[in-house]
Formats: structure tokens, C-alpha cells, sequence
């Protein structure tokens, strides 16, 4: 549907401002790069392919060799100079990158089309790696992010429709004058562009020790990563895409856990996304019954999941581990449909209380959950039970803190419920007053 709405255009032409930007604000042929903003996707490249993810550690944990030195080194020297033109400057940095990275880049033309490329790698016809130069920041032309973007859209154009078992991961290098940045491409039903890296300074002063050798980690990272890549495009086998697309291109990578019943590791399947802006799914495990629902989150409290689900409170706690790029999966028993959220069912004065009474003991084990809104408690509608969900706040109590962006425009929350602030047992349960509030019953204390 997108190939067919999204006609093909030079990326030269195209990546200008005015083109871009009223192009990216029509929702059906829009590059999901967010920009702007709703132009996104909820499962973003690092989830799609693990080279993105362990890209973005690579960059923290690498351990620089001499090799990675010398080449953020002439690196360093090649981006800093001036150049006559982007034609010299492109010259003399492809330069650097095959003489001391060993990564050939190479000017091509992309297949039945006039648009070339300011150099990229590829192996069989797929660009794994795409660079896009321009000579300084303030010349005219395309916006980098943008054009580059769109020579991968064109890269895999033809490509998009055939493969059956690959996201066609790529790697973009953005090279502006003397700045440099990265970024990872792949699909899911259209293409989808994530900014990897903050934009480095390669003109940096020689006793700039940090930024020498922040450079020189993400030097030796796009090697890694571009060796995964071209072993990923080498045993790739190209097959026709079914009506029905595969797993691979909706659904994070990631198909199994390590059990924390039994240790063993479990491969399972997934079946759905609950909603379409947030990452969690429905699955089941591989050659059994079980339905389970797999979340991937930035933080979350494993430990206060086992204890409300040891309280028969929460559901059961199946696996937990992190990922690459810095996400954790965790991975739990799917609720039955009879089960509903406190928001679509006029709860009785007694359900609320056994709720608060297990908060009390949730926070004399001195824990708390910190997210207590309707939509994260469940409750069988004979109110013999309920389930708390959603432990990405959790914490020990006078130890975890309120994320960033805090909803307290559309959610009402008690004062101190802010930004940054510790979360307290109180502001828990304060919430679940506001929830009995709006349904107009009056809680007593435990």
C-alpha cells in the first residue's frame, strides 16, 4: 500500500525542505524519521533488528582499539578541513573511512533509476550502509537526514516486496561539514528512520580526551555493526511475501526468554500489538496452549511484579531480561478476557478496598507502584479478583523516581507526583482515592 502511494522521486530533489516537509505531513506516504513528531512508529529499528540495539551499547562499552584511534584520529582531520566542494569533501573522507576503517564506500546508482548515491556498502543488491555528505552546515540543497532517508526508501523500493524474512536493516551516516551521526533504517510496512547517536563534533581541540575517544567507540561500533550487516545480507534467501505479512516485519525481533520458573528457554510466537502506539503484545508459547503477553519497556521493577503476583494480585511473572539498546522484555501470563480495566466497570466499595488494602501491604514491604490509574488495575467482573499491571515505575520506596514528561495534563495526579520527584506510598494511594472519587465512592483507611 505505502510503495504504491509513495512515488519514486530523486532524494536530491525530494530531501529539500519545502518537498519534505509537506510530503511528511500526509499520513499515508510519510517516512516514519519523526519528523515531525506524529510521523513515528511504535516499534522503533532498535526493536526490529539487533544490530541497532547493540550498536547503541557498542557505543558505551566498546573497548577502544589502537585501530579505533587512529581512524577517529584521520577521521578527525579529513572533516575538519575546508573543501572546495562536497564532490572533494566526500573524496577525501570515503578515504578515511576504507583506509583506516577498512569500509568501502561507494558512489552507485540505485537500480532502473538516475539517483546516485554519495557512497554506500552493499552486498547482492542490498545497501547495508548509506552515507550521505554535505560541505558545511549552511550550504544549500537537501537536509542530510532527509535525503539520506529517501535513498533508502529508493534502495529497497524493490526489494521491500519480496523479502519474506528480513526488516532490510541499514545504517545511515550522516556527514555535515565537520559534524557526524548515525542513524538506522529498516521497514515494517513502510520504511522507518531512528536517530542512533547525538551529532559529533569532529572538529574537537586535541586535548578534548573525552570526545576523542567517544568518537573513537562509535568508530569501532559501526565496524561491528557493519560486519553483523553484511553476514545478515549474506545468508539472507529472498522469497515472495505472503498476503499476510510475516512476523518479522510487524513484530519486534526478539522470539524467546529465558523461563524464571524453570529456567529453560521458552520460544514463542506473537499473535497481536494491543495498542497500536504502545509496545505490548500478544503470543503464545511455541507447541503449547499458554497465551502470554510480551512487553518491552525502558525500566521496570521485576521484583514488585513477583511480589503481587505472589499476592495473587498481578499476573504471573514468566521472564525478564534485557535486550540489546538498552529496552528489557518482560514477559507474562496473558489475562482471560473476562477480566476489565477499573476505567469500564463501576467497581463496588468493597473491590476498592481490597485493592487498597494489598497497596498497604504492597508499601510495608516498602515497595511502591507508582503508576496506580484505573487503566492498570484489572478486575473480574464478580469482583472475586483483580490484577495490577504496569511496573515500569515500581520501585523501593525512597529510591525510585518519576520518570520524565509525567502525564499530569490528561491524569489527574496527587501534588509532588512530578518529573524527577521520589515516588511516595502516599501519591499510591492517593490515586486510588481519585479513582473512587470519580466513581463516587468514599474509601476508608486500612
Amino acid at each position: 500500500m505505502f510503495l504504491r502511494k509513495k512515488e519514486s522521486k530523486a532524494p536530491s530533489d525530494c530531501g529539500k525542505y519545502a518537498t519534505f516537509s509537506k510530503e511528511q505531513d500526509k499520513s499515508e506516504v510519510a517516512i516514519h524519521c519523526n519528523r515531525p513528531p506524529p510521523a513515528t512508529e511504535a516499534v522503533p529499528p532498535t526493536l526490529l533488528h539487533p544490530v541497532f540495539g547493540q550498536f547503541l551499547d557498542d557505543c558505551e562499552n566498546h573497548e577502544i582499539q589502537w585501530q579505533d584511534s587512529r581512524f577517529a584520529m584521520e577521521l578527525s582531520a579529513a572533516m575538519s578541513a575546508f573543501y572546495v566542494d562536497e564532490a572533494a569533501r566526500a573524496q577525501a573522507v570515503r578515504d578515511v573511512f576504507a583506509g583506516c576503517g577498512g569500509l568501502h564506500f561507494t558512489r552507485t546508482k540505485i537500480e532502473d533509476t538516475d539517483y546516485m548515491t554519495d557512497g554506500d556498502i552493499s552486498l547482492n543488491g542490498h545497501r547495508f550502509a548509506i552515507a550521505e555528505f554535505k560541505n558545511e552546515v549552511g550550504c544549500s540543497g537537501a537536509e542530510p537526514y532527509a535525503q539520506a532517508s529517501l535513498y533508502y526508501l529508493e534502495s529497497t523500493r524493490r526489494h521491500a516486496a519480496t523479502m519474506a524474512y528480513s526488516v532490510l536493516p541499514c545504517f545511515i551516516i550522516l556527514l555535515f561539514g565537520p559534524y557526524l551521526a548515525f542513524a538506522g533504517a529498516s521497514w515494517n510496512l513502510r520504511p522507518i528512520v531512528q536517530v542512533l547517536s547525538t551529532t559529533l563534533p569532529m572538529h574537537y581541540h586535541w586535548s578534548d580526551t573525552k570526545t576523542r575517544a567517544t568518537v573513537a567507540r562509535h568508530l569501532g561500533s559501526l565496524k561491528k555493526a557493519i560486519r553483523t550487516l553484511e553476514n545478515h545480507y549474506r545468508s539472507l534467501s529472498v522469497q515472495a511475501r505472503p498476503d499476510s505479512l510475516p512476523c518479522s516485519q510487524i513484530f519486534p525481533h526478539p522470539t524467546s526468554f529465558t523461563s524464571l520458573l524453570d529456567g529453560t528457554r521458552q520460544v514463542f510466537k506473537y499473535s497481536c500489538q494491543l495498542f497500536p502506539d504502545k509496545l505490548v503484545f500478544f503470543g503464545s508459547l511455541v507447541g503449547k496452549d499458554d497465551k502470554i503477553c510480551i512487553k518491552f519497556v525502558r525500566r521496570y521493577s521485576s521484583k514488585v511484579h513477583l511480589w503481587c503476583a505472589s499476592m495473587e494480585c498481578a499476573p504471573s511473572l514468566r521472564g525478564f531480561e534485557p535486550i540489546p539498546g538498552g529496552w528489557f522484555m518482560v514477559i507474562m501470563d496473558a489475562l482471560p478476557p473476562d477480566y476489565v480495566c477499573l476505567d469500564e466497570f463501576q467497581a463496588s466499595p468493597g473491590c476498592l478496598h481490597r485493592i487498597k488494602e494489598k497497596l498497604v501491604q504492597l508499601h510495608q514491604e516498602n515497595y511502591v507502584h507508582g503508576d496506580i490509574r484505573s487503566t492498570n488495575i484489572m478486575v473480574l467482573k464478580d469482583e472475586t479478583r483483580f490484577m495490577i499491571v504496569d511496573f515500569d515505575w515500581a520501585g523501593e520506596i525512597g529510591e525510585t523516581r518519576y520518570p520524565m514528561n509525567v502525564n499530569r495534563t490528561q491524569i489527574q495526579r496527587p501534588e509532588g507526583a512530578v518529573d524527577g520527584a521520589l515516588i511516595q506510598a502516599g501519591h499510591d494511594t492517593a490515586m486510588l482515592d481519585i479513582i473512587a472519587g470519580w466513581m463516587k465512592l468514599e474509601l476508608v483507611d486500612c
